[in-house]
């Protein structure tokens, strides 16, 4: 018998950009973190102010920390310390999406090595997963365990927080992986909201998203809107042994918001 993974009363988590925080009253009732993106170019005390509103809302915010695109230790010891100052206590810590660092952090494993994260207060993580694997790191799997060694080590909890993917073949064999790599940890995985295919195909070529990409542009428009661009949960029924997901918001926070109303979806 086949399992499925209705999305009612699952654990979910939205990301959004900084600029959308005064948007977000749209998901009250329906989550509880939001994770705050560090895209290039953002100015940190942008930032900062999202944080802010979504605190003030009764939101719990989960900032992002790129690595590569803090320029010196100076730049990044002022976020922790912003960070502290908004009583923040769970950070996503990844590379970020430039091709080269901005100063001397290359990695995430970095920031987690420095005085400036060891002072700040942090005592959650999540990490990042690739389900389809991470095409900037051919020993992701080694990396990982090497975060989620430290981690430990710093009496820091972890958790991971996987990349979108069309594919639940591959999240189901990463879900199963990471029982053995890293047994206890929680794994949240991340879902294309509702969104048209051509803008999904745009956010996955950003993303490396490129197992994905390749099958829906083989088997045609239709198919993909069948599948995914209408209605995550046609991915999620097929995602077993995880009931946290991560909701990418492509097609907008209000139809994104929507789905997880109609969806009975409640913090």
């Amino acid at each position: 018998m086949s399992h499925t993974n209705s999305p009612t009363n699952h654990n979910w988590t939205v990301e959004i950009v900084p600029a959308h925080a005064e948007r977000t009253d749209v998901l009250a009732g329906l989550v509880r973190e939001i994770f705050v993106t560090m895209i290039p170019g953002t100015d940190e005390r942008d930032i900062l102010s999202a944080l802010a509103q979504l605190k003030a809302t009764g939101f719990k915010p989960v900032p992002h920390v790129a690595a590569r695109g803090f320029r010196d230790d100076h730049q990044l010891r002022y976020f922790f310390e912003g960070l502290r100052d908004h009583a923040i206590e769970k950070v996503l810590v990844i590379a970020g999406g430039l091709s080269s660092p901005s100063g001397p952090y290359q990695n995430s494993l970095q920031v987690l090595q420095s005085k400036a994260f060891q002072k700040s207060g942090i005592s959650t993580v999540a990490i990042a997963g690739h389900p389809e694997g991470n095409p900037v790191d051919a020993e992701a799997e080694q990396s990982l365990l090497k975060k989620l060694d430290l981690l430990s080590e710093q009496g820091n909890a972890a958790e991971i927080v996987t990349q979108w993917s069309f594919l639940p073949e591959k999240v189901n064999a990463y879900l199963k992986q990471m029982e053995t790599l890293g047994p206890g940890i929680a794994v949240r995985v991340g879902v294309p909201g509702p969104a048209s295919l051509k803008t999904l195909l745009k956010y996955a070529k950003v993303c490396g998203v490129s197992a994905s990409t390749a099958v829906l542009k083989k088997q045609g428009f239709s198919l993909g809107r069948l599948l995914l661009s209408g209605d995550p949960s046609k991915f999620i029924n097929k995602v077993n042994c995880s009931q946290n997901f991560h909701l990418y918001p492509f097609g907008g926070l209000e139809k994104s918001a929507e789905w997880l109303r109609q969806n009975n979806q409640s913090a």
